[in-house]
Protein backbone atom coordinates (compact mmCIF):
# COMPACT_ATOMS: atom_id res chain seq x y z
CA UNK A 1 0.00 0.00 0.00
CA UNK A 2 1.40 3.38 -1.05
CA UNK A 3 1.53 5.99 1.67
CA UNK A 4 0.57 9.50 0.44
CA UNK A 5 3.54 10.96 2.26
CA UNK A 6 5.90 8.84 0.12
CA UNK A 7 4.89 10.93 -2.91
CA UNK A 8 6.26 14.08 -1.28
CA UNK A 9 9.83 14.77 -2.53
CA UNK A 10 10.69 16.48 0.78
CA UNK A 11 9.75 13.50 2.96
CA UNK A 12 13.32 12.16 3.21
CA UNK A 13 14.90 15.57 3.70
CA UNK A 14 16.18 16.00 7.29
CA UNK A 15 16.91 19.34 8.84
CA UNK A 16 17.85 18.52 12.39
CA UNK A 17 16.95 16.48 15.41
CA UNK A 18 13.59 18.10 16.14
CA UNK A 19 10.90 15.89 17.62
CA UNK A 20 7.27 15.81 16.64
CA UNK A 21 6.36 18.70 18.95
CA UNK A 22 9.24 20.76 17.62
CA UNK A 23 8.26 20.04 14.02
CA UNK A 24 4.65 21.03 14.69
CA UNK A 25 5.76 24.23 16.44
CA UNK A 26 8.10 25.11 13.57
CA UNK A 27 5.38 24.55 10.96
CA UNK A 28 2.86 26.60 12.95
CA UNK A 29 5.38 29.41 13.49
CA UNK A 30 6.38 29.64 9.82
CA UNK A 31 2.74 29.41 8.71
CA UNK A 32 1.74 32.21 11.09
CA UNK A 33 4.66 34.34 9.87
CA UNK A 34 3.66 33.88 6.22
CA UNK A 35 0.00 34.56 7.02
CA UNK A 36 0.95 37.74 8.91
CA UNK A 37 3.17 38.94 6.05
CA UNK A 38 0.47 38.30 3.46
CA UNK A 39 -2.11 39.92 5.73
CA UNK A 40 0.00 43.07 6.10
CA UNK A 41 0.59 43.15 2.33
CA UNK A 42 -3.11 42.77 1.53
CA UNK A 43 -4.01 45.39 4.15
CA UNK A 44 -1.49 47.87 2.71
CA UNK A 45 -2.68 47.26 -0.89
CA UNK A 46 -6.30 47.72 0.17
CA UNK A 47 -5.42 50.98 1.92
CA UNK A 48 -3.56 52.32 -1.14
CA UNK A 49 -6.52 51.42 -3.35
CA UNK A 50 -8.95 53.12 -0.98
CA UNK A 51 -6.77 56.22 -0.47
CA UNK A 52 -6.29 56.85 -4.19
CA UNK A 53 -6.16 60.66 -3.98
CA UNK A 54 -2.75 62.33 -3.64
CA UNK A 55 -2.60 65.61 -1.74
CA UNK A 56 0.52 67.75 -2.33
CA UNK A 57 0.87 70.38 0.37
CA UNK A 58 2.87 73.60 -0.11
CA UNK A 59 3.70 76.53 2.11
CA UNK A 60 6.32 79.26 2.54
CA UNK A 61 9.57 78.00 4.04
CA UNK A 62 12.12 80.78 4.42
CA UNK A 63 10.14 82.99 1.99
CA UNK A 64 10.35 80.22 -0.63
CA UNK A 65 7.25 78.28 -1.75
CA UNK A 66 8.08 74.69 -0.81
CA UNK A 67 6.27 71.40 -0.95
CA UNK A 68 6.34 70.12 2.62
CA UNK A 69 4.41 66.85 2.39
CA UNK A 70 2.49 64.40 0.21
CA UNK A 71 -0.58 62.90 1.85
CA UNK A 72 -3.28 60.54 0.66
CA UNK A 73 -7.04 60.94 0.92
CA UNK A 74 -10.24 59.05 0.30
CA UNK A 75 -13.83 60.16 -0.11
CA UNK A 76 -16.15 59.67 2.86
CA UNK A 77 -19.90 60.16 2.72
CA UNK A 78 -21.04 62.86 5.14
CA UNK A 79 -24.68 63.15 6.15
CA UNK A 80 -27.74 61.77 4.38
CA UNK A 81 -27.78 64.22 1.45
CA UNK A 82 -24.90 62.66 -0.45
CA UNK A 83 -22.27 65.19 0.65
CA UNK A 84 -18.65 64.03 0.67
CA UNK A 85 -15.50 64.95 2.56
CA UNK A 86 -11.89 63.94 2.07
CA UNK A 87 -10.21 62.08 4.91
CA UNK A 88 -6.54 63.08 4.59
CA UNK A 89 -4.03 60.66 6.12
CA UNK A 90 -0.25 60.13 6.04
CA UNK A 91 1.28 57.59 3.71
CA UNK A 92 2.26 54.18 5.09
CA UNK A 93 0.63 51.58 7.33
CA UNK A 94 -0.75 54.29 9.65
CA UNK A 95 -2.93 55.52 6.79
CA UNK A 96 -6.00 53.80 8.14
CA UNK A 97 -5.55 55.00 11.73
CA UNK A 98 -4.28 58.59 11.67
CA UNK A 99 -6.15 61.60 10.29
CA UNK A 100 -4.25 64.72 9.21
CA UNK A 101 -7.23 66.84 8.18
CA UNK A 102 -10.79 66.72 6.85
CA UNK A 103 -11.18 68.67 3.59
CA UNK A 104 -14.00 69.50 1.20
CA UNK A 105 -13.75 67.75 -2.14
CA UNK A 106 -11.10 69.49 -4.24
CA UNK A 107 -12.03 71.31 -7.44
CA UNK A 108 -8.69 71.97 -9.18
CA UNK A 109 -6.85 68.85 -10.30
CA UNK A 110 -3.19 69.01 -11.36
CA UNK A 111 -2.95 65.35 -12.46
CA UNK A 112 -5.19 62.25 -12.35
CA UNK A 113 -6.18 61.80 -8.67
CA UNK A 114 -3.73 64.54 -7.64
CA UNK A 115 -4.56 67.86 -5.99
CA UNK A 116 -2.34 70.66 -4.73
CA UNK A 117 -3.02 72.66 -1.58
CA UNK A 118 -1.41 75.80 -0.21
CA UNK A 119 -1.30 76.44 3.54
CA UNK A 120 -1.93 80.13 4.15
CA UNK A 121 -0.52 82.10 7.06
CA UNK A 122 -3.74 81.58 9.00
CA UNK A 123 -3.45 77.79 8.55
CA UNK A 124 -6.24 77.37 5.99
CA UNK A 125 -5.67 74.88 3.15
CA UNK A 126 -6.43 76.34 -0.29
CA UNK A 127 -6.81 74.16 -3.38
CA UNK A 128 -4.85 75.68 -6.30
CA UNK A 129 -3.19 74.89 -9.64
CA UNK A 130 0.11 76.17 -11.10
CA UNK A 131 -0.08 79.36 -13.15
CA UNK A 132 0.51 79.51 -16.90
CA UNK A 133 4.21 80.45 -17.17
CA UNK A 134 3.89 81.31 -20.87
CA UNK A 135 1.10 83.78 -20.18
CA UNK A 136 2.92 85.34 -17.24
CA UNK A 137 6.20 85.75 -19.12
CA UNK A 138 4.32 87.23 -22.07
CA UNK A 139 2.60 89.73 -19.80
CA UNK A 140 5.96 90.63 -18.21
CA UNK A 141 7.60 91.05 -21.70
CA UNK A 142 10.38 88.58 -20.82
CA UNK A 143 12.52 87.35 -23.75
CA UNK A 144 14.76 84.26 -23.52
CA UNK A 145 18.06 83.92 -25.35
CA UNK A 146 17.60 80.74 -27.38
CA UNK A 147 21.34 80.11 -27.88
CA UNK A 148 21.97 80.05 -24.13
CA UNK A 149 19.07 77.68 -23.57
CA UNK A 150 20.32 75.34 -26.31
CA UNK A 151 23.85 75.22 -24.87
CA UNK A 152 22.49 74.54 -21.39
CA UNK A 153 20.39 71.66 -22.72
CA UNK A 154 23.41 70.11 -24.47
CA UNK A 155 25.51 70.40 -21.31
CA UNK A 156 22.74 68.78 -19.27
CA UNK A 157 22.47 65.87 -21.71
CA UNK A 158 26.24 65.34 -21.50
CA UNK A 159 26.19 65.30 -17.70
CA UNK A 160 23.27 62.86 -17.64
CA UNK A 161 25.07 60.56 -20.08
CA UNK A 162 28.21 60.53 -17.94
CA UNK A 163 26.23 59.93 -14.75
CA UNK A 164 24.34 56.99 -16.25
CA UNK A 165 27.54 55.46 -17.64
CA UNK A 166 29.34 55.74 -14.27
CA UNK A 167 26.69 53.98 -12.22
CA UNK A 168 27.94 51.60 -9.55
CA UNK A 169 27.04 47.91 -9.46
CA UNK A 170 24.43 48.37 -6.71
CA UNK A 171 22.85 51.33 -8.49
CA UNK A 172 22.35 49.19 -11.60
CA UNK A 173 21.37 45.84 -10.11
CA UNK A 174 20.47 46.54 -6.45
CA UNK A 175 16.71 46.46 -7.06
CA UNK A 176 16.91 43.20 -9.04
CA UNK A 177 19.06 41.56 -6.35
CA UNK A 178 16.57 42.65 -3.69
CA UNK A 179 13.66 41.07 -5.56
CA UNK A 180 15.62 37.84 -6.10
CA UNK A 181 16.50 37.67 -2.40
CA UNK A 182 12.84 38.19 -1.44
CA UNK A 183 11.60 35.38 -3.71
CA UNK A 184 14.45 33.13 -2.53
CA UNK A 185 13.42 33.61 1.12
CA UNK A 186 9.79 32.83 0.24
CA UNK A 187 10.86 29.69 -1.66
CA UNK A 188 13.02 28.43 1.23
CA UNK A 189 10.16 29.03 3.67
CA UNK A 190 7.76 27.04 1.48
CA UNK A 191 10.29 24.18 1.17
CA UNK A 192 10.66 24.03 4.96
CA UNK A 193 6.89 23.99 5.38
CA UNK A 194 6.42 21.15 2.87
CA UNK A 195 9.22 19.13 4.47
CA UNK A 196 7.96 19.50 8.01
CA UNK A 197 4.37 18.83 6.99
CA UNK A 198 5.32 15.59 5.23
CA UNK A 199 7.23 14.45 8.32
CA UNK A 200 4.20 15.12 10.53
CA UNK A 201 1.88 13.31 8.10
CA UNK A 202 4.24 10.33 8.08
CA UNK A 203 4.31 10.11 11.87
CA UNK A 204 0.57 10.59 12.15
CA UNK A 205 0.08 7.83 9.56
CA UNK A 206 2.17 5.43 11.65
CA UNK A 207 0.23 6.37 14.76
CA UNK A 208 -3.07 5.78 12.97
CA UNK A 209 -1.90 2.33 11.83
CA UNK A 210 -0.94 1.40 15.40
CA UNK A 211 -4.29 2.61 16.75
CA UNK A 212 -6.12 0.64 14.07
CA UNK A 213 -4.17 -2.49 14.95
CA UNK A 214 -4.88 -1.99 18.67
CA UNK A 215 -8.60 -1.57 17.97
CA UNK A 216 -8.64 -4.75 15.88
CA UNK A 217 -6.85 -6.69 18.64
CA UNK A 218 -9.30 -5.33 21.22
CA UNK A 219 -12.26 -6.38 19.07
CA UNK A 220 -10.85 -9.89 18.62
CA UNK A 221 -10.23 -10.16 22.36
CA UNK A 222 -13.80 -9.09 23.13
CA UNK A 223 -15.14 -11.71 20.71
CA UNK A 224 -13.20 -14.49 22.50
CA UNK A 225 -14.55 -13.58 25.96
CA UNK A 226 -17.72 -15.66 26.59
CA UNK A 227 -20.87 -13.72 27.38
CA UNK A 228 -22.23 -14.04 30.90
Amino acid sequence: MVNPSDLNPFANFKMGGLGTVGNIALVIGISLLIIILFGVLIYFLALRKSYNIKIHVFRLVGNVPTRIAIFRAREVLFGMAGDKLWRVAPQGLSMGFKVIKWLPVGKFQTAPHEFWYWIRQDGEWINFTPVDIDTKTSEMKIKFVQEDMRLQRLATEKLLEQRLMNKSFWEKYGLIIGYLAFFLIITIAMVIIFYQWSDIVTKIGGLVEKLTYAIEVAEKTDSLIPAR
